[in-house]
């Protein structure tokens, strides 16, 4: 499954990657890696919201809730990140049985709006 996590540096993390410029995909990459999960691709947005974002692959769900744990434990511990969120991502062309469920779901009357 494909994750995408996406988050802010901190003042402290900005100041690091100017002070000694490094590519930091080889040190995220052997975290993933130990993991068990793949990084696919990183980048740098910076633009004030969110300044990164992360591409990975894993096997499982157990695999990316040790990242999350691991990202709250070690990366924003660090003081580099001040924000950090993992979400899973579809394909489009995978997301196209969901849409069918929903409208089957929503033909049903399964669901109603607040007031209907």
């Amino acid at each position: 499954m494909i994750y995408v996590t996406y988050g802010k540096m901190s003042k402290e993390g900005l100041n690091g990657l100017t002070a000694k410029p490094e590519n930091r995909a080889e040190a995220l990459g052997k975290m993933v890696d130990a993991l068990g999960g793949k990084l696919i691709d990183y980048y740098f947005l910076l633009n004030g919201e969110i300044d990164f974002i992360i591409i990975s692959a894993f096997p499982d769900d157990q695999n990316v809730n040790e990242l999350s744990l691991i990202d709250a434990l070690l990366v924003r511990g660090s003081g580099a990140i001040e924000s950090i969120t993992t979400l899973p991502a579809l394909r489009a062309a995978d997301a196209v049985p969901l849409f069918e469920r929903a409208k089957a779901l929503q033909e049903a009357a399964t669901y109603s709006k607040p007031g209907d």
